[in-house]
């Protein structure tokens, strides 16, 4: 008998009739080897009232002195229930008659604990690291197979700061490129420290001679050779660009018309392509994850101008597609390319393979899949959803606790509520101080126990004096809930990862805590409940007003506030730099803090584990007025604002947030032209000097000097045909040929409306001439206007000839 450890990279059920179900699981071990281990498949079990326990036993025939007795359990509200298992291995009709007889007997079945593998898994506290027990013997689609092994869970750490103890796991990167009929004419394979592979259908030009190509006289000969050789790779993540949606799409779809198996698996069983509610495609490839790095990437929150391969690669790796035409235009190229150069073709196909393997590397995202997926216990494809994960995590710990998981249910949720912002002063203002809550929602949730179950408990029974209710009215039971515990271990974890260096493990444990909130007001989670959201919203808001008054009664302006954060004017004298800036901050915080605690305490009777810290300090901050009422108030735009961040070193950056500067949908023009402005105002310049850069701005724009920054980037959410309304997107996606097509679209303003962007990315298709005056009065007008008004510059007076800027700027 040997002990490794591993990595379960997927789990999942097979099923034999009568003779039931046996849990397979796939992965990687610490040697490098592939596995699967096989083992027979749990006892499912049902759930009656505990009083009903002994009934039930009969009726179901279970009084074999080999059967565990019922377990006593609960359900969420605390209601006794007994968990009776039925015998191991039980066929899905064993199940459905079980439920059956009981009902008959008159002996309600109030839950199902079906234990599929996952839940298995869940059960024995395997999050993705595991231990493996047993007798090694060859594999055939694995180095190594185990069968009826003991498998034991290694914990969070195996996720978190003991990175030894998960394997390193192999990806495979896969792009195909089709012909005009859709069929499959290329296929390229990439993967880290190895030569590229092209498997390539000869057609009717030159034959590729570059190494690393294999020539195939037809589709179905390559596709054959296709599986045989994922096979031989045995990659344990087969990875891709949109891969799921287009190259598996269309794989599966040719290899069904060829009449062939695509089973490239870790077993002989074909992959199977299914389209999930709200049109999300999933492969199955049995034994094998298959993660989508455009989905990866999306789901991690980095924001990029678009999702296309060639910009994200582009934005992280500085280089791109070695072909950037698109739709048509593309296609017509690659038929040319094929025929007159298949080694460039071939390339190109390969190119793309290597990008995606690259981005994920570069950006860690490959190693915090399955950082994440190890520390929520979920399968790597559901590593960056929130609703599984917390779901996953969550029944863990009610299993624990003997807790049936509650069913889902069609109850309506209203969902998370924004943050409290607090109203925002416009103007330009001097040494100002930001104060932020550490952790605000996550902490909440620790110190007033805001938490499903705590939730359930109360709700379940008459209101005690004891219990702990929200400012929104929701009650909590004081004994400990799951969620407190959670984010005391996550939080411990990543400070553990912090001071081990593990930045990946840290960053891990922060958006899983972050995420929390969120969930529990989200439709389709099963622990979700308006009431629960909401208290967590409304404790938020009351201590960042409470904050707000602390200051004010100190007489420090508070200028704004969002959700977990002030800023304050400061009031120190002219020329205090970052460290009496910050030194203020400090001792401030550290009152504040007192004080929250000591309303917490007489409140509530509890201790607060919220913090605040003052976090940042400008010389110089802005908020520019609301756009309806410039002129009219002094209130201020909310969520946006710029300012000279000062750092501790002594120097100082440009920092803009929720402004054009730093919003997509804005043109590059706007974007540079509003960062140009903002540092003449934050420098001193006066209202002359600020007229003159507009004035010459302008002139450069009308005199073409900035056509490469004239592009808008938009995204259609529906298909392009879907449409009623012409928008500037819509109509450049229909001039591009779009019907049944959506996605980011890229164009630029001319004489005649929107057209789509020209090959080389300046100017419009077909030549038509831009309309400069449109990106004067919707892009450069606008920005200076604001900046101006939050300042108090007097537009109308920065030209002795006014004529023009009015007619341009001033409106």
């Amino acid at each position: 008998m040997t002990e490794v450890r591993g990595f379960i990279v997927s789990a999942w059920d097979e099923f034999r009739g009568e003779l039931g179900a046996r849990m397979l699981v796939t992965g990687r071990l610490a040697d490098g080897r592939s596995f699967a281990a096989l083992r027979e498949g749990p006892g499912a079990a049902v759930f009656v009232a505990r009083d009903r326990a002994d009934a039930a036993v009969r009726v179901l025939g279970l009084h074999d002195a080999a059967m565990p007795p019922p377990e006593g359990w609960s359900d969420l509200a605390g209601a006794a229930l007994a968990r009776i298992r039925l015998p191991r291995g039980a066929s899905r009709a064993a199940l459905r008659a079980a439920e059956r007889s009981l009902a008959a007997a008159g002996i309600p079945v109030v839950g199902i604990d079906r234990r599929r593998a996952d839940e298995e898994l869940a059960a024995l506290g395997i999050r993705g690291p595991v231990i493996v027990r047993g007798d090694e013997r060859p594999g055939k689609r694995v180095d190594v197979v185990f069968v009826d092994p003991e498998l034991t869970g290694m914990g969070a750490g195996g996720a978190g700061h003991a990175g030894e103890r998960s394997p390193k796991l192999r990806w495979l990167a896969l792009d195909i490129e089709t012909d005009s009929q859709e069929r499959v004419v290329a296929v390229s394979l990439a993967q880290s420290g190895k030569p590229g592979e092209i498997l390539f259908v000869q057609g009717q030009g030159r034959t590729p001679t570059a190494p690393g190509i294999e020539v195939f006289p037809d589709e179905s000969s390559m596709l054959g050779a296709l599986a045989a050789r994922i096979v031989r790779h045995d990659p344990d993540v087969l990875t891709g660009w949109n891969i799921i949606d287009f190259d598996f799409r269309v794989l599966v779809a040719r290899y069904t018309a060829l009449g062939l198996a695509f089973d490239a698996g870790r077993t002989a069983v074909p992959a199977t392509f299914t389209e999930r509610a709200g049109g999300k495609a999933v492969l199955d490839l049995p034994g094998r994850a298959v993660l989508d790095a455009m989905r990866l990437v999306r789901g991690s929150g980095a924001r990029y101008d678009d999702l296309s391969l060639d910009t994200v690669a582009h934005e992280v790796l500085g280089e791109g597609k070695s072909l950037s035409s698109k739709g048509d235009e593309k296609l017509r190229d690659l038929e040319l390319l094929r025929a007159r150069d298949p080694d460039a073709f071939c390339a190109y196909c390969l190119r793309d393979s290597e990008l995606v393997l690259r981005i994920l590397e570069r950006t860690g995202l490959d190693e915090l899949t399955a950082r994440r997926a190890a520390a929520t216990g979920v399968s790597l494809d559901l590593a960056w959803t929130s609703i599984p994960a917390f779901e996953r995590i969550y029944g863990s710990e009610l299993r624990a606790r003997h807790i049936a998981i509650p069913a889902k249910s069609d109850r309506r949720v209203s969902g998370a509520a924004g943050g409290t912002v607090l109203e925002a002063s416009a103007g330009m203002f001097p040494r100002v101080l930001v104060f932020d809550f550490r952790s605000l929602y996550p902490s909440v949730m620790r110190t007033f126990n805001v938490d499903p179950l705590a939730f359930a408990r109360a709700e379940g029974r008459a209101p005690l004096p004891t219990d702990i209710t929200a400012p929104n009215g929701a009650r909590f039971d004081r004994e400990r809930g799951v969620m407190p515990g959670l984010i005391e271990e996550y939080s411990a974890e990543r400070e553990r990862a912090l001071a081990e260096g593990d930045e990946v493990a840290a960053y891990v444990y922060k958006i899983l805590q972050n995420s929390f909130y969120g969930v529990l007001g989200a439709e389709g989670c099963r622990y979700a409940r308006s009431e629960i959201a909401g208290a967590i919203t409304s404790f938020g808001k009351k201590f960042l007003v409470m904050a707000r008054d602390f200051f004010e009664a100190r007489s420090l302006r508070v200028l704004y506030g969002d959700t977990d954060s002030v800023f304050v004017l400061s009031g120190m004298p002219e020329g205090s730099g970052y460290e009496g800036l910050m030194a203020m901050g400090h001792k401030a915080a550290k009152e504040l803090d007192a004080e929250i605690a000591q309303r917490i305490e007489a409140e509530y009777g509890l201790a607060s584990l919220l913090h605040i810290r003052c976090e940042k300090a400008y010389s110089t901050f802005l908020i520019p007025r609301l756009k309806s009422e410039a002129g009219e108030s002094g209130r201020g735009r909310a969520k946006g604002y710029a300012g000279t961040l000062l750092a501790a070193d002594g120097s100082s950056s440009l920092e803009v947030k929720g402004m054009e500067a730093a919003r997509s949908d804005f043109t590059p023009l706007a974007r540079e032209f509003q960062l140009a402005l903002l540092g003449l105002v934050f420098s001193g310049a006066d209202a002359a000097a600020f007229g003159d850069f507009c004035r010459a701005e302008e002139a450069a724009l009308k005199r073409g000097e900035r056509d490469a920054k004239l592009t808008y980037r938009k995204t259609l959410r529906r298909l392009a045909d879907d449409y009623t309304s012409e928008t500037p997107q819509v109509r450049a996606a229909r001039l591009m040929g779009w019907t049944a097509r959506r996605g980011r679209v890229s164009y630029v303003m001319t004489v005649s409306g929107a057209a789509p962007v020209a090959p080389g990315g300046t100017g419009a298709q077909g030549g038509a001439a831009l309309d400069y005056r449109h990106y004067v009065e919707h892009q450069l007008r606008p920005i200076a206007a604001s900046i101006a008004d939050a300042v108090g510059f007097d537009a109308l007076s920065w030209l002795e000839d006014r004529s023009q800027f009015e007619l341009d700027f001033g409106g």
